[in-house]
């Protein structure tokens, strides 16, 4: 194209040389053809000026710095007397610029992008800038493995000397990998490298995992961890040679080739920590990976080195830096590795502060707080202090900067910021289970009362089921050291016939209760709490009018016990947090373990007690693979026997909460009337598999496998009827999923029986229910 306008510039000089072959003096300038750049704009770019001398070389200066503009298609040049006309064609504007077809590249960047270049409505239309941005874009969808991408600039004329610019775009499939091949390797085999990439070739999963899509990103990446493989087995020399991929002529496929150079493994000499120590040598040498006579492996190095600098943090040298200064023996193939540590001056902390905190008092991030001001700086006091802001529930975000205080070399500035969730959320709940059927809920919780971070909440819900209220305030510092004060009411009625359980009863209960929390046992990334309260309950059992349609077992506790009972809950737990979020966790766990005593508080009521645990752990397999488990195990029984635990406190099993599969709280003994009656004994768990869905970050999917059964030590056999014992455990495998939408949680499971117990003697065996869904579950 420069060519091109060269050209142009020296015909144009042809066509002047008629009447530039004299010098004149330019009297006046008179610039024809004009529509939008002004006169003004045109002289401002002209080497030569009114009054001056126009010898004959200077008229390709001109063409040349007007070409150079951009604002012109074509320019001639005469004179009149002393007059210089310049006579101009302008380039047309672009009166409109349509993006069309793209999903993988958004528009508002590709407008960005194009504003950038000057290309965009109301600018100067230059053909050249928008054949570099086609070419820049087909470039950009190659590198993103989509080789049968198109890309088509049309333009269409408009009036005022515009033109429409369509810019359509076609991104095609992304181009599949058939084949892997890797050169020079010896000391493994083929298979064993390729699984170390993250690419792979077409397979029976890769349409959920993508791995077999290819795009020079991914295989950079691949690389890279095909050389971490080999540096962690020794091999220091190891070298990719090349690495190419090769399209096939319908470029819907790619065959990549690989050239490596192994080299020798290398064994570990010795090792050393030389520097300044500022910490006990001894301790440093304690955190060192790497052994004499080891294989050398590079992950040893750089976790010698996190650690090593971590320590070093802990103790206020915050900017230390470690150096590996290796030894190499090519004749023995050993390496003798040196630490050099620098660790800085020590740092301390100036201030800490808190930015766009707007409706949370400071005093009440500062209270998470566990790196104190005017002391050595820690980075693990930081990071776990960034942990506790993390877990706050009006807080969806925490960054932290640690910026060195300007003129001194041993202190700096730590700011948390942070970003505020609404606190305050009215919720109007219409949810739905196979358990439940229609669940309707109105409520008002704020997480973050007048800033305080104390919590109060009113809530309301109602199905076939239960109805159920409840007024709920906790203050998580009721004192200075981190106990918190919880209170909370309830009222609730509940029908067992809407979840299937017909025993011929409804039960109405009244409760108080105030519970503390007393942090213990400091850890880090670990929240500890001993749980300790009191409460009030006051139950009232309604028999059905129909006494036929009431079991045996109902009839007979109420007969001994009445309807009517009050007892003194006496509640003792221990809760254990160690997960890196609340929601859809990674790794880490929760677990409960509570204690609750129930005593008489009068001659009618009754002494009991249950003991309940709940766990449940993440632990990550991979970045896009998450190993998950949860065990629930409760017992409760009577001072005075079994037959004196209340019915109205069993267990039950089965359902979307528990044995998926089988239909909810049908597992174990039965009434005499054949309904499921619960155990006081129940037996819970379930192993899972988190895997990627690629849909959408809100989506959670997994495979899992439970088992459980609930059992009781009643003798069943006195009631007569159709009672019968829990049997053996349940299992059941199936897939999940979790999603959290607008309207709220939506779980889903999809799950078959292993051993469904068939019924005996004209009894109901195990109800299957393959496919089960909750609107508004907790997960």
């Amino acid at each position: 194209m420069k060519k091109l306008a060269y050209l142009i510039i020296l015909l144009s000089q042809f066509i002047v040389a008629a009447w530039a072959q004299q010098a004149f003096v330019v009297r006046n300038i008179e610039i024809e053809g004009l529509q939008r750049v002004s006169s003004a704009t045109v002289e401002s770019y002209l080497p030569i000026k009114r009054g001056q001398t126009l010898q004959p070389a200077k008229t390709a200066a001109i063409l040349r710095a007007l070409y150079q503009t951009g604002f012109f298609d074509r320019i001639t040049l005469s004179r009149a007397n002393g007059t210089l006309i310049i006579h101009v064609v302008e380039r047309p504007t672009i009166g409109q610029l349509k993006i069309s077809g793209n999903s993988i590249i958004p528009t508002d960047k590709l407008t960005s992008v194009m504003k950038s270049l000057d290309v965009a409505e109301g600018r100067v239309y230059n053909p050249v800038i928008l054949d570099k941005i086609k070419q820049s874009l087909l470039n950009q969808y190659y590198q993103l493995g989509r080789y049968n991408a198109r890309v088509d600039i049309n333009t269409t004329p408009m009036p005022r000397n515009r033109v429409m610019v369509n810019i359509n775009i076609s991104e095609g499939l992304v181009a599949k990998i058939r084949r892997i091949s890797i050169i020079g390797n010896h000391a493994f085999d083929e298979k064993t490298l390729i699984n170390q990439m993250t690419l792979t070739t077409v397979g029976l999963f890769t349409f959920v995992t993508q791995t077999d899509r290819y795009s020079e990103a991914k295989l950079d990446e691949s690389l890279e961890k095909l050389r971490a493989f080999y540096m962690d087995h020794g091999y220091i020399r190891f070298e990719v040679k090349s690495a190419q991929a090769e399209v096939t002529p319908d470029r819907k496929s790619v065959y990549i080739n690989i050239v490596v150079k192994e080299g020798e493994p290398y064994t570990v000499k010795s090792y050393d920590i030389e520097g300044k120590m500022v910490v006990p040598r001894e301790d440093m040498m304690k955190l060192v990976h790497v052994k004499p006579g080891e294989t050398f492996s590079r992950q040893k190095v750089l976790d010698t080195e996190k650690d090593i600098t971590k320590l070093l943090g802990d103790h206020g040298y915050m900017f230390a830096s470690i150096s590996l200064r290796p030894q190499v023996d090519e004749s023995t193939h050993e390496v003798a590795l040196v630490f050099v540590i620098n660790p800085g001056k020590r740092t301390y902390v100036r201030h800490i502060t808190f930015s766009d905190n707007n409706r949370t008092n400071d005093v009440v991030l500062r209270r998470e707080m566990q790196q104190w001001e005017a002391a050595p700086a820690s980075t693990t006091k930081l990071e776990e202090s960034k942990h506790r802001l993390n877990l706050l529930p009006y807080l969806k975000e925490v960054d932290m900067s640690v910026t060195p205080v300007e003129g001194v070399d041993d202190q700096v500035d730590v700011n948390y910021k942070v970003k505020e969730e609404s606190s305050a959320q009215a919720s109007f709940k219409i949810g739905y289970s196979q358990l439940y059927r229609t669940i309707l809920g109105v409520g008002f919780n704020q997480k973050n009362v007048f800033g305080t971070g104390n919590t109060f909440g009113i809530n309301l819900s109602r199905s076939r089921y239960e109805q159920f209220y409840s007024v709920d305030y906790t203050n998580p510092y009721y004192t200075a050291d981190g106990i918190s004060r919880s209170f909370n009411l309830t009222m609730s009625r509940v029908d067992p016939r809407g979840a299937g359980v017909g025993s011929g009863y409804t039960a109405n209960e009244y409760g108080f209760g105030v519970l503390y929390g007393i942090p213990v046992g400091q850890e880090i990334g670990v929240i500890n709490r001993i749980q300790a309260g009191l409460g009030y309950q006051n139950t009232l059992i309604n028999l059905n009018q129909d006494l036929s349609k009431t079991s045996s077992q109902v009839a007979t506790f109420v007969n001994r016990h009445g309807r009517h009972f009050q007892e003194l809950d006496m509640k003792l737990g221990y809760t254990r947090d160690s997960r890196d979020k609340a929601l859809f966790p990674t790794r880490g766990g929760l677990q409960t373990l509570f204690l609750d005593g129930y005593a008489p508080l009068d001659s009618n009521s009754l002494s009991f007690y249950t003991i309940n645990y709940h766990g449940k752990w993440y632990a990550p397999l991979t970045d896009e693979f998450i190993l998950t488990s949860r065990a629930d195990l409760g017992y409760g029984n009577s001072l005075h026997g079994a037959r004196n635990y209340p019915f109205f406190k069993n267990y039950y099993a089965g359902g979307i909460d528990s044995v998926r599969g089988y239909q909810g709280y049908t597992l174990g003994p039965r009434d005499s009337n054949d309904n499921p009656y619960g155990g006081n004994m129940l037996v819970d768990a379930s192993i899972g598999l988190i895997f990627p869905n690629y849909l959408t970050e809100n989506l959670r999917t997994s495979a899992f496998v439970d088992a459980g059964n609930v059992y009781t030590s009643l003798n069943n056999r006195g009631f007569g009827g159709k009672s019968t014992d829990a049997g053996p455990i349940r299992y059941s495998i199936g897939l999940e999923a979790d999603w959290i939408t607008p309207f709220g949680p939506i779980q889903f499971s999809l799950a078959k029986p292993l051993n469904r117990q068939k019924g005996k003697g004209g009894n109901r065996g195990d109800q299957e229910e393959v496919f089960q869904f909750a609107l508004g579950a907790n997960f």
